[in-house]
């Protein structure tokens, strides 16, 4: 089964820890060889005086990539903002597998 950007985007992520819906995929984050897809960002908890930071999720977190929901298993505890992803060394992330899909 293959999707599209546009297709993931329009699905609801659901965190399967806590139940809490996460909101849609804003962005994907894909290797320098453009081969394999490390993970997905979705939108970060709104703050007041503070911008919100993006939550990276990555691939081996997709637990099922359903008709109108992606479900992912997340511990609050280590959410990772896009910002502090883009720091971190992601060769050792698991690579996109078609038993996702």
């Amino acid at each position: 089964m293959e999707l599209s950007y546009s297709e993931l985007r329009m699905k609801e992520v659901v965190n399967l820890r806590n139940g809490a819906k996460m909101g849609k995929i804003i962005d994907m984050i894909i290797d320098s060889n453009g081969k394999n897809v490390l993970g997905v960002v979705v939108p970060g908890i709104k703050k007041i005086f503070k911008p919100s930071e993006d939550i990276f999720v990555p691939w081996c977190n997709i637990s099922k990539i359903g008709s109108d929901v992606i479900l992912v298993s997340l511990d609050e505890t280590s959410l990772t903002s896009v910002t502090k992803s883009a720091e971190m060394n992601l060769e050792g992330v698991p690579q996109s597998g078609e038993d996702f899909l």
